[in-house]
């Protein structure tokens, strides 16, 4: 084997079906640059921070759309299995939680290859500990979709292990919450994740290992209605262990959205999605 070749890898076609979602969503483009322009034009609206360093990796910056004063913040980091995609996919989102009275918060980091899952864990920390520094909130929500689920769901579980903090909520929207499956699927060959580190990096592998009682703030997992049943069953999961561990949860299926479209459930200003994630922080 010459120099830099990766050694062969096995595919599961099983785990790459529910999990490798490039083949069966080929519309997903069409999807993506609907929410690029929607963000595009809420950005160019104004009264908005845009690109705001908090790490000194490449893509370490946020984007800040303020409701002003002492106002809660929910603070949303996008998806793209860890590999792709950025906050300006995702700016769409923020109006509706503004007008129901939250800061928003969305932090881009740099992408695998170039960092490893667990840096990536570790810049996502870097942002959060930038607005609580900064913005100095009294009450926050961490949220985010698919790779942002699971990355959002690690600080929830930071704020248990340290025992308390200004999380008052975590809204999963089609996260990935176990990392072991994707061992085995075509999306490792970019993550190169060893067996310890996607144990590392699952939230569900790291809530199991907790004591049976931690102070776990409420979580709401969001997952589409026509989503594979992988990506249910990891939500299903999370909030089934949640409660377990005695954190409030519940689980939400939003008919007829997919892995993409889920977003657009999300950011609904007359949906139930926007109704309970700000409710979090009443």
């Amino acid at each position: 084997m010459h120099s830099g070749t990766k050694p062969l890898q096995t595919i599961d076609h099983a785990l790459e079906a529910q999990y490798a979602l490039r083949q069966r969503h080929p519309e997903r483009e069409e999807v993506y640059n609907d929410h690029q322009r929607r963000s595009a034009a809420l950005r160019a609206g104004g009264d908005c921070q845009l690109d705001v360093r908090y790490g000194p990796g490449p893509r370490c910056l946020l984007d800040i759309f303020p409701a002003g004063g002492q106002a809660p913040v929910l603070f949303f980091i996008h998806g793209g299995y860890w590999r792709a995609l950025d906050k300006s996919y995702v700016s769409f989102i923020a109006e509706p939680f503004r007008r129901a009275g939250m800061t928003v918060v969305m932090p881009t980091y740099d992408l695998a290859p170039a960092v490893r899952v667990s840096g990536i864990v570790d810049q996502i920390r870097t942002a959060f500990a930038w607005v609580r520094e900064r913005l100095a909130p009294k009450r926050i929500v961490v949220a985010g979709h698919s790779a942002g689920g699971q990355l959002a769901a690690m600080l929830a579980l930071d704020q248990a292990e340290r025992g308390g903090g200004q999380i008052v909520g975590l809204a999963g929207i089609s996260g990935a919450y176990d990392l072991r499956p994707l061992l085995q699927t075509s999306i490792n060959s970019d993550l190169m994740m060893s067996a310890e580190e996607a144990a590392e990096a699952s939230p569900l592998v790291r809530l199991k290992r907790m004591g049976s009682i931690v102070p776990l703030i409420p979580f709401i997992g969001v997952v589409g209605g026509d989503e594979t049943e992988g990506f249910k069953q990891w939500t299903a999961d999370l909030v089934t262990l949640w409660g377990a561990h005695g954190g409030a949860a519940r689980y939400f299926e939003l008919a007829g959205r997919s892995h993409f479209t889920v977003l657009d459930g999300i950011a609904d200003a007359n949906g139930d999605m926007v109704r309970a994630i700000a409710a979090l922080v009443a």
